[in-house]
Order: C-alpha cells, then sequence, then structure tokens
C-alpha cells in the first residue's frame, strides 16, 4: 500500500498525517480518542493538552488491561491444553502396553491358544 495523507480530526483539532495504514482504521481510532475525552471531560469544558494526556493515558490503561485478560486466557488455554495432552499420552501408554504383553489366563494367551505347545491340543491315550 502506498503513503496517503489522511486528516484525523481530535478535539475539534484537524492533524494531516501521511500513512500506510487504512484511512478508514485511523478514523475510527480518532473517534476512539474523541470518546475517551468526551467520557474525560465534563460537557462544556476545553480540551487542554492535560486532557488529551490524560485521555492517552487511559487509553494505555485499557490496552494494558486488555493484554493481561488476553495472557490470563492463554495461560489458561495453554495448562488445559498440557492437562489434555497429559491425559492422551497416558491412555497411549496404557493402550501400547496392553498390545504389547498379551494377556495371559490358565495357561491360555488373549487368543486362546495353549502357553505350551504354540495352539497344538495335547493328545490324551
Amino acid at each position: 500500500m502506498a503513503d496517503e495523507a489522511v486528516e484525523l480530526c481530535v478535539a475539534g483539532q484537524r492533524c494531516r498525517v501521511v500513512t500506510t495504514a487504512d484511512p478508514e482504521e485511523l478514523k475510527e481510532l480518532a473517534a476512539m480518542v474523541e470518546e475517551k475525552l468526551e467520557a474525560i471531560l465534563s460537557p462544556g469544558r476545553p480540551v487542554t493538552t492535560q486532557a488529551m494526556l490524560l485521555a492517552a493515558v487511559a487509553l494505555a490503561n485499557d490496552v494494558r488491561e486488555e493484554r493481561d485478560r488476553t495472557t490470563a486466557v492463554a495461560d489458561k488455554a495453554k495448562g488445559h491444553l498440557q492437562t489434555m495432552l497429559a491425559r492422551v499420552d497416558e491412555t497411549l501408554a496404557e493402550s501400547e502396553t496392553r498390545t504389547a504383553a498379551p494377556t495371559v489366563e490358565k495357561g491360555r494367551t488373549r487368543k486362546g491358544r495353549s502357553k505350551k505347545g504354540r495352539g497344538l491340543k495335547k493328545q490324551e491315550s
């Protein structure tokens, strides 16, 4: 995307910026700053440098809180995934153990063959 001049307006002040960012997205962000200023200032009060700084700090705090929430969700999901993987590994290990060593019951393997004689029946006289 080529550099493009975009005019933004915050607190009645117009600012022209040259950017490669999406102009509509920048305008949405400027509107968010405007909303934060309106939330901070009493109606009819002029926008001062101090008010702009306060809005910037409030927005930075919003970003940090959202980052913390995102990190907490990611950590929780990672913990759940690790638990699930451990259970899968445990189940696979149990399955491999059962498959590798046939169960012996009363002189016969699981497939019904005699342990001695490899499936041959003893002839009685």
